[in-house]
């Protein structure tokens, strides 16, 4: 009887726990779900048109048709989204809500799994970290949230296979299971690359000896992590412009930059203020003794963990060093497009903060464990007070991601050398037809960004020619071709800014000229694979030469 009764107030503990994160996590990320599109989610879904061609599918897998990366589960979930409720935001942003809650869960479930201390409260404080509200208010990294769902699924049925006593049938189910997950985390982002590592850390962390056997059954995870990792550079390189991008960082500025972005977000964890979208970008100078602090502090803590394992276990050196395997993808080591404008982001670490995270929900368990009564008395009121701290920062900082105006003006107000959140505000005060402001912010990015004519050119002309736009709707045509020019001195392959230019030179009737710049827009454009462009170019040039003609 007794037992009975212990089991049942274990489910209802169970049951209890679970209410209150996903209730708690709803009640945060309310200003999410109320928020609209931001940077970025045109191209995954409002102007996507992957999501509404009648092939669209068949694209988004077997095509490099896709807008950004190869994440075909992400735009499948979209398109499959677009059918349900079009282009209303609340749907995209409630379903990326209710991803992060299960993902939550999950990680409950796991940490149960292993014996970790502090579970609940780990992943409490996993679901109203405010450090996620990129990962999750922003809908176009619904590929962190799904990538960490079907990593956690993996994880799971990967713990059942290794530890449980399963009939030879359903551990071959469990690890098919797992094997499929992972593909899916892959195929949601490629930073799920770092699961294999994962899954040896559980075997190590439960001291389960790594046979041959367990490492033949761990290739497989990191046979298809490579080749998704390999298609992805491969894509980056030739479809998302990265292979244009000449960072020129050596092997100790990258470890420099590594270890930095290790401390950053450690310290974004502990001390979750002022998070910002577009952080500022570091000075790496590889002579500044100084900043050879940042690799030794952190190898010093990794190997403390390691020493200490005996008395502590092996649960915090494990949570050591999952943490930075995971970040591994996002520390520089591989180019990244965004470093033209930061190292670091805050979705970088939706995974990896699981470490640090399990760390001090840990160790706050052990002493609650090993208190007095009186001691209880504190602990939990304290805890309760950090829950709804968090709770409270999440939901501010939701209010961010509110629409691209707010998020580009609190981005400016944090980081006011932002060159991308001028560029984004020139762009969009544009739009409203406020051209002489939208100069004021172009030139600030000009003047910010003037370290990418050496990295990245064709990001710097693009600006000149965002400034021709505007000359050119403010009637004044010589100031417009100017910036065209400008712009081309610097990306002469730049397929638009031909256009543009000629567009400016049909206005000024200099039809020859004009001619000479859409022709080779439109080999340019040909040549980048930019059909729908050079159809456009060529439909204009084929006008032009007939108006010339009836002339």
């Amino acid at each position: 009887m007794k037992q009975m009764v212990d089991k049942t107030r274990a489910r209802l503990a169970v049951w209890a726990g679970a209410i209150v994160i996903v209730t708690g996590c709803f009640t945060a990320y309310i200003p999410a779900i109320e928020a609209g599109f931001i940077w970025d989610d045109d191209k995954y879904v409002t102007a996507n048109p992957l999501l509404i061609a009648p092939d669209g599918l068949y694209r988004i897998w077997f095509s490099t048709d896709s807008p950004s990366q190869y994440f075909p589960l992400v735009y499948t979930t979209f398109r499959a989204e677009y059918q349900l409720w079009g282009l209303n935001p609340a749907g995209y942003h409630t379903v990326n809500v209710a991803i992060h809650c299960i993902n939550t869960l999950l990680l409950w479930v796991i940490l149960r799994r292993l014996s970790i201390p502090g579970a609940w409260l780990a992943s409490a404080i996993f679901a109203m970290h405010p450090v996620h509200v990129e990962s999750v208010a922003w809908i176009t990294e619904r590929k962190n949230t799904l990538m960490l769902l079907f990593s956690l699924l993996s994880s799971l049925c990967w713990v059942k296979f290794v530890f449980d006593n399963q009939s030879s049938r359903k551990a071959i189910l469990l690890y098919a299971c797992s094997l499929v997950f992972c593909a899916l985390s892959l195929f949601s982002k490629a930073t799920a690359c770092m699961l294999p590592a994962a899954l040896v850390l559980i075997l190590w962390l439960k001291n389960s000896p790594i046979t041959v056997k367990r490492w033949l059954q761990i290739v497989p995870y990191i046979a298809i992590g490579i080749g998704d990792g390999l298609l992805v550079m491969w894509w980056e390189r030739h479809h998302q412009g990265t292979g244009f991008v000449n960072f020129g960082l050596s092997v100790t500025e990258k470890v420099l930059i590594a270890s930095k972005a290790l401390w950053f977000y450690l310290w974004k964890l502990v001390w979750p203020v002022n998070l910002t979208f577009s952080y500022p970008r570091w000075n790496i100078d590889a002579t500044d003794v100084w900043q050879y602090a940042w690799p030794v502090s952190f190898a010093a803590v990794m190997a403390a963990g390691w020493l200490l394992r005996k008395r502590t276990g092996r649960g915090i050196p494990t949570a050591i060093i999952f943490f930075p395997a995971m970040l591994f993808p996002m520390l520089g080591f591989f180019s990244l497009y965004t470093f033209v404008y930061t190292f670091v982001a805050d979705h970088y670490q939706y995974m990896a903060s699981i470490g640090p995270i399990a760390i001090v929900a840990g160790i706050a368990a052990t002493v609650y464990r090993r208190s007095g009564e009186n001691a209880k008395f504190i602990i939990v009121p304290a805890v309760s007070v950090l829950l709804i701290t968090l709770g409270v920062l999440t939901w501010r900082q939701c209010g961010i991601y509110k629409n691209s105006d707010t998020l580009w003006a609190d981005t400016l107000k944090k980081n006011p050398d932002s060159w991308l959140a001028h560029g984004q505000t020139g762009e969009s005060l544009f739009g409203q037809g406020k051209f002489d402001e939208a100069l004021i912010h172009l030139d600030r990015q000009l003047e910010l960004a003037s370290y990418l004519k050496k990295i990245h050119p064709m990001a710097y002309s693009d600006v000149y020619y965002c400034k021709g736009l505007i000359f050119s709707a403010k009637g004044k045509l010589q100031e417009a071709a100017e910036q065209f020019k400008l712009s081309l001195e610097i990306d002469e392959k730049s397929a638009v800014a031909h256009y543009l230019l000629a567009d400016v030179l049909v206005k000024q009737g200099k039809i020859e000229e004009a001619i000479t710049h859409l022709q080779r827009g439109f080999e340019i454009a040909k040549a980048k694979g930019a059909n729908n462009l050079a159809e456009e170019i060529r439909h204009r040039l084929e006008t032009i030469e007939k108006q010339k003609t009836g002339d």
